[in-house]
């Protein structure tokens, strides 16, 4: 605000000083064309007889007559006066420059008394009988009424342009407050959700600031989900430990005697406590999922997952199946994909019969992945209670039962959706849908 009216102020400095200089020009022109009227009335008051000038004692114009009239004329010869004004008194002026018969000359010049005055003069021949003669008219002024009218256009000029000044900068001042009302009350909300008062920004701004306070609810909302990510991954920390303590814990009651002979199963609880923290330290770190670039290609990933399902469940002979689009990309990378493949593809490998199909296409303006299974399939109001941390679809099976919630975390991140349905298989299909555009 404080550059705006700095510039204000020299725009108007500038405005001003060229409005000074304009009518300055043109009392300096309407002082010459004065000038020129009484050199012409003068001139034509002249008769020439005998070699000699004949001017009348009284001129038209009455401040020729009078002294101190501030209006005085002079005609000389060769440089030298042939003739003044009565209001010349004793003002002595420089000689007037020499010019060709017809050229105006205008200047400002200075009497001995330090007077300013506007001087016109004028070279002029005067014929008789074959012969010229020259003589040189000049008529001063007193500048002092020019200077006066000067000084009081000044004085009315500054006088306006402040004021408009100063009315344009509290405009200005007005302006960028009433603009800058918005942004205040946005603060005041921000504030608001950081003291925790407010989930979100919830007024209606300005269309111009509309989509600042869409994305500040969308860090927000980021921000939030961040936390609840974090808080998530230490409730599954903490719950995947509880097993491999109890297997510890149970260490205490062996007697010293086998205590040699539970070295490995010690030795196995340690890196599996290893694995789920350095899991759930990966889990927090890229909570956010990738929104830009290109993606993992769901294809590539499923042929890694069957490849090593087919190692890992070698008691059964699974078959796995697909019908993905080539070239179909999520919106994560490589590792978040395999999580959320890995953990729906074992499932349907532990839980299934001998039937594993993965799809991906894209329908409805959607990004479609269903995993399905030939088992039993999911018991009727049992599809929301199974995506609950800690809670195992089938409880002989080993795990922790934090896959499914892992894997509708990382899909609600992306704004997608997890629904459980009926496969055409006969057991389970577990279908991810998620936005086109991410």
């Amino acid at each position: 605000m404080l550059a705006a009216a700095l510039i204000l102020a020299l725009f108007s400095v500038s405005a001003g000083w060229i409005l000074r200089e304009s009518f300055q020009a043109s009392i300096l022109d309407r002082a010459r064309e004065q000038l020129k009227l009484q050199m012409f009335g003068l001139i034509a008051t002249v008769d020439y007889e005998a070699g000699q000038l004949v001017i009348p004692d009284t001129l038209a114009d009455p401040r020729f007559n009078q002294l101190n009239s501030g209006l005085l004329a002079t005609i000389l010869h060769q440089g030298k006066p042939v003739w003044k004004s009565r209001s010349v008194l004793v003002e002595v002026f420089p000689d007037p420059p020499l010019s060709e018969p017809g050229q105006w000359i205008f200047r400002q010049v200075q009497d001995q008394s330090g007077k300013n005055y506007y001087q016109l003069s004028i070279s002029v021949y005067w014929e008789e009988d074959s012969a010229a003669t020259p003589y040189t008219f000049v008529v001063r002024e007193w500048d002092q009424p020019y200077v006066a009218q000067i000084k009081s256009f000044e004085n009315t000029l500054w006088v306006w342009l402040g004021g408009l000044v100063v009315a344009a900068i509290v405009l200005v001042f007005g302006l960028l407050n009433l603009g800058f009302r918005p942004f205040r009350r946005l603060a005041s909300e921000l504030n608001g959700v950081e003291q925790g008062r407010q989930q979100r920004i919830d007024r209606v701004y300005p269309q111009e600031v509309m989509p600042v306070v869409n994305n500040l609810n969308r860090l927000v909302e980021h921000e939030r989900s961040m936390r609840e990510r974090y808080k998530n991954s230490l409730g599954d920390l903490a719950h995947s430990l509880k097993t491999p303590l109890a297997v510890l814990k149970g260490l205490e009651l062996e007697s010293p005697q086998t205590w040699a002979q539970q070295a490995q199963t010690l030795r196995d609880q340690v890196l599996r406590m290893d694995e789920i923290v350095n899991y759930q330290l990966k889990r927090a770190i890229s909570a956010v999922p990738q929104v830009s670039g290109q993606g993992a290609v769901l294809l590539d990933m499923y042929e890694r997952m069957s490849k090593v399902l087919t190692k890992v469940h070698s008691d059964k002979t699974i078959q796995f199946e697909q019908d993905i689009r080539s070239g179909l990309r999520m919106p994560w990378d490589d590792g978040d994909t395999l999580e959320v493949l890995g953990n729906l593809m074992d499932n349907a490998c532990k839980y299934g019969g001998h039937r594993v199909r993965v799809s991906g296409r894209i329908q409805g303006g959607q990004i479609r992945v269903a995993v399905e299974d030939d088992g039993p399939g999911i018991k009727d109001g049992d599809e929301d209670r199974i995506l609950r941390r800690g809670v195992r679809r089938d409880e002989r099976e080993t795990g922790q039962g934090i896959g499914l919630a892992v894997v509708a975390d990382i899909v609600s991140a992306s704004a997608g959706t997890l629904t459980i349905e009926r496969s055409s298989l006969g057991g389970a299909c577990f279908l991810i849908r998620l936005p086109l555009n991410w």
